[in-house]
């Protein structure tokens, strides 16, 4: 197009505007896969703190058994899923952690039956 003739319309092939559109429906497919992988890896990232938060907890409240059970069983089983989602850190972590403080829970358990049992046995005598 030239100065000369301001009134002329460019001329645009069919071809070329298909093209144009099949480019931009792949590159707004991608942009979706791409966004849907992202949410997964932050709901797996989130699962993986979370569990790390719970088995903390769990060995926080030691002294308190039924509750660091509770705690510990449910930081496992949200860091065991969110490990199957493939989160790494976090999650192993958790996991360590919540394993830790169900231990810490059977230790406390035995200790206070034996003082119990040590108790109820001098009483008798």
């Amino acid at each position: 197009m030239d100065n000369n003739n301001l009134n002329e319309t460019p001329v645009v092939e069919v071809q070329d505007v298909q093209e144009t559109v099949e480019q931009a429906e792949q590159v707004t497919y991608n942009y979706a896969a791409d966004a849907e992988e992202a949410v997964a890896e932050g709901g797996s990232k989130g699962l993986s703190i979370a569990g790390l938060i719970i088995g903390i907890a769990s060995l926080l409240c030691c002294a308190f058994p039924c509750l660091n059970c509770v705690l510990g069983i449910a930081g496992l089983i949200i860091s065991i899923i969110a490990k199957k989602k493939k989160a790494a850190g976090p999650a192993t972590g958790g996991l360590i952690t919540s394993i830790i403080g169900l231990v810490a829970a059977f230790i406390v358990i035995v200790v206070w039956l034996i003082i119990l049992i040590v108790n109820i046995a001098k009483s008798m005598n």
